[in-house]
Formats: structure tokens, sequence, C-alpha cells
């Protein structure tokens, strides 16, 4: 059964357990045993080290992350194809830039999602009431009427209910629609940034030999490619939707503006 382990390796020590064998005719077992042996070492010491549940849960994030790279170059130390080192080198490589790359879209989208909900509830705030519930509702420009979670209001219940300058049932859809799919690309980048780690995790399973090692690293390296596809056409929908965002707010602002009433007077001669 494999351990799921995650720790902080001594890569000194890893170099004096198997230096030995280095310089004749490598033992894949043997290699195999004493990184085993090593990180399972390393796994019980700092479990000591980090007794108590809240330091662990604090520090959690750093140390399985310090755990995943130290444990790739002790990998690293004891292979014996240069090729594969080399290649799981820059895969790893990739997908530490691909999870700097969706941390950095998640930023964004942080941004962007509270902006949106500031001006949807701006929105919401300028919307006409009905006259009887006091609930937000929205004319469209076809005449129907509805309120803010989509149910239609019947024209008798809304006679004499004054729409100018009033928010359209054509922005507040907009903006829900807005919220909706910066809330789908936060969930995707979050999910590429998950599975970028889960990569790399299998990448430097202790339990795997050299020929499944490489399978991994092959198929890892694939998605890779996906994964970076991806999060550059989120990244371009990012900015398509901050323009887009700022034009409804422009185009929202106008027509909400009431008419004026006032009248120009024109001097004399």
């Amino acid at each position: 059964m494999k351990q799921n382990i995650e720790n902080i390796i001594d890569l000194e020590a890893a170099f004096e357990a198997v230096k030995g064998v280095l310089f004749g005719p490598l033992d894949p077992a043997l290699v195999k045993l004493k990184h085993k042996e090593i990180i399972i070492e390393a796994k019980e010491k700092r479990e000591q080290e980090f007794f108590t549940l809240g330091a662990r849960s604090a520090a959690s994030d750093d140390h399985a992350e310090r755990g995943r790279k130290e444990r790739m170059e002790t990998l690293l130390l004891v292979f014996t194809s240069q090729r594969l080192a080399e290649k799981l080198r820059e895969t790893y490589k990739a997908f530490d830039d691909i999870r700097d790359k969706a941390r950095e879209l998640l930023e964004r989208i942080e941004g962007m999602l509270k902006d949106a909900r500031h001006d949807y509830q701006a929105l919401i705030s300028n919307a006409a009431r009905h006259p009887v519930t006091g609930e937000s509702i929205f004319r469209y420009r076809d005449g129907r009427v509805e309120t803010e979670d989509g149910r239609a209001v019947p024209p008798d219940e809304v006679h004499g209910v004054d729409f100018t300058g009033k928010t359209t049932g054509e922005h507040k859809d907009a903006g829900q629609s807005h919220i909706s799919e910066l809330e789908q690309y936060k969930e995707e980048a979050t999910g590429i940034d998950n599975r970028a780690q889960t990569q790399q995790e299998r990448m430097t399973d202790p339990e795997l030999d050299e020929d499944e090692r490489e399978k991994v690293v092959d198929d890892a390296a694939k998605d890779a490619g996906g994964m970076r596809r991806r999060l550059d056409e989120i990244g371009n929908c990012l900015g398509s939707k901050l323009r887009e965002d700022q034009d409804l707010r422009r185009e929202s602002t106008i027509e909400a503006r009431p008419a004026s009433s006032a009248s120009i007077g024109v001097p004399s001669m």
C-alpha cells in the first residue's frame, strides 16, 4: 500500500546512504529502499517537531511544497538515467510556472469579482420597487417586467410604476451573468492549480520505479500543455470581460441618469 508522504528530506543523508554504491554497479532495489527509509524517517522527525495540531495546520502548505521539492531533488540524486532526471526537472518546473500563473489569475479574478458584486448591488439599489411587496423589479425593452430572480410580474401589479432612470432587465441580467462567469473562471483556475500540484506529487512518488516514473512524467508533460493553454484563454477572457464591464458601467450610468427638466434661459439682447 502506498503511503502519502510529505516530508522534509535531508539531501546530505540521502547522498551518504547511497554513495557507497554510486561508484560501483548500482543496485536499484537498494537505492529505492534507502530512499524510502530516509523519507519515512524525515516524515516522523517532522511530525515530532510540529506536535500540536495548530502548528501543523498553520505551516502545512509551506512544508508540503518544500517536501515535494526536496523529495524531487533526492530522486534526481539517485536516478540512473540522466535523461529522465532532466525530464523530471523540466516538467516539475513547468508545473511550478503553471501554479504561479493560476494564482496570478485568481488574484485578478478576486479583484474583478469584488468590483462586479459592488456594481451589481448598485444596480439593485437603483431598481424600481413593486408597489405592494417592495421587492426590486426590472422592465425589459419588450415591456415585460421581472423580479431579481426572474419571476414574471403581471402588468396589472405594476400599473403606475415609474421605470424612468431605473435599472433595466437587460442590465440586471448582464450583471448576474458577469458574476457567474467570473466565478466559473475562479473555479477553473483553482482546479488547474490543484491538478498541477497533484501531478507534481505523482511524479515524485517514491514507490515508482524509473520506467513507471518516466511514463508518469510523459503523461504529466502532456497535461501541462493543456493547462497552460486554458490559463492563457482565461487570461484573455478576463481582459475582454474587464472592457465589457467598463462599457456596461458607463451605459447603465447614462441610462439611469434622470432627464433634466430645467429650462435654459436665453438672455435678451
